[in-house]
């Protein structure tokens, strides 16, 4: 009986647990790829519906790789899951082709344009008026070529306009006073007055003329140094307030020792040089350095503005083809025909007036283009100077 007992008890004792096995761990890997399903179809679901294209935008075209789907192994053999239809599509990824950037031709760079040239506060500008031919008044048969870079060329500079002067009665008899006249002025019309007296004084507008008394006799005998006779006329001028101290300092435009006599040409000292007799003071002197008579043509005042010039290029084929004035020094030149090449070397600045029907009157700018000649017949290389007229807003030169 009892082994009967110990039979009967085992019958109703529970059954231990199976160990671990293929069952447990089959169920934990479906259970986990159920997980991984379900997380890509919401994933799927939510990016559907946030992501939709716009209907202006182009379609890319869309190239879908098909992966290879690979399930991590058990510890232990395992009958690997089923993979569903979702899972799959989840799973895959869809490559997005960009489409080709077509590559923009390159863009040319433009060529700037030629600057206009500066025009100034006078606006256009008159003729400059320039003298013909060349300073040693005889035919020159130059050829000329340039050493030098025509960058070097001005492109603009200052354009002075002349503020003219107005006289009346009470102006001129005080000038006259202070040059020792005396007199009484005379209204000659136009804003010109004449007096009479110990000498002899006209104004008019930019101009006066002196002259000293008839009985004055020249001294004669060596007359002073050139630069004695320069202070002396400049002293003059500026003691009787005839130019104020824009004067520059001026030269010896003639002399005659037999005479006792010199005459000095004063301009302004701004701008330099100044090719034309305007503005300019033009005074004899005696060998005692008194003043025996002056022509002044010299305005108030003058105000400038800046122009622009015109190129470079135009400039040169102005020289080339003979419009510009020639100065060369007449005693260096052979007799007989003259015939060389010039070589030019720099260009610089210089000035002439220019004068308008309505009355205004200006110093306009010239290009000078200076060098050498070699002449034949010539002992030495001959400077030479060509003018030519270089405002940009200007009508073609009068001469």
């Amino acid at each position: 009986m009892r082994e009967q007992d110990r039979l009967a008890q085992r019958r109703t004792r529970p059954a231990p647990p199976p160990p671990p096995g293929r069952g447990s761990r089959l169920g934990i890997v479906l259970a986990t790829a159920l997980l991984v399903v379900v997380a890509a179809v919401v994933g799927a679901l939510v990016l559907s519906t946030s992501k939709k294209p716009a209907a202006s935008t182009a379609t890319p075209t869309v190239g879908a790789a098909t992966p290879t789907v690979r399930v991590a192994a058990a510890a232990t053999p395992a009958t690997p899951a089923k993979a569903t239809p979702l899972a799959v599509a989840a799973a895959t990824r869809v490559a997005t082709v960009a489409p080709t950037a077509t590559k923009a031709p390159p863009t040319p760079t433009p060529i700037p344009p030629t600057p206009t040239p500066i025009v100034g506060t006078f606006g256009a500008l008159p003729p400059a008026d320039m003298p013909s031919g060349n300073s040693a008044g005889r035919s020159l048969d130059f050829q000329f070529r340039l050493d030098m870079s025509l960058q070097d060329v001005p492109s603009q500079a200052p354009v002075f306009k002349f503020q003219h002067r107005t006289w009346t009665a009470a102006q001129a008899g005080a000038l006259a006073d202070s040059l020792g006249i005396g007199g009484t002025p005379t209204d000659q019309g136009n804003g010109s007055f004449q007096v009479s007296g110990k000498g002899s004084l006209y104004v008019a507008n930019d101009l006066i003329q002196y002259a000293a008394a008839t009985t004055a006799t020249p001294v004669p005998g060596p007359l002073p140094t050139s630069d004695i006779l320069v202070q002396e006329a400049r002293s003059w001028l500026l003691s009787h307030a005839i130019v104020g101290a824009e004067a520059g300092p001026g030269t010896v435009a003639s002399s005659n020792a037999t005479l006792g006599r010199a005459t000095v040409l004063i301009k302004p000292v701004q701008p330099a040089p100044i090719l034309s007799q305007i503005p300019s003071a033009s005074i004899t002197l005696d060998a005692a350095g008194d003043v025996l008579e002056a022509n002044v043509q010299w305005p108030a005042a003058m105000t400038q503005s800046t122009y622009g010039l015109r190129g470079a290029s135009a400039l040169w084929s102005d020289v080339q083809s003979g419009r510009g004035y020639v100065e060369v020094d007449p005693s260096l030149l052979p007799s007989g025909a003259v015939q060389g090449t010039v070589t030019l070397t720099s260009a610089g600045l210089a000035y002439t007036t220019a004068s308008s029907p309505n009355g205004n009157q200006y110093l306009v700018p010239l290009v000078v283009f200076s060098g050498t000649s070699n002449i034949s017949g010539a002992s030495q290389p001959v400077p030479v100077k060509v003018y030519v007229a270089a405002a940009g807003a200007q009508s073609a030169p009068r001469g």
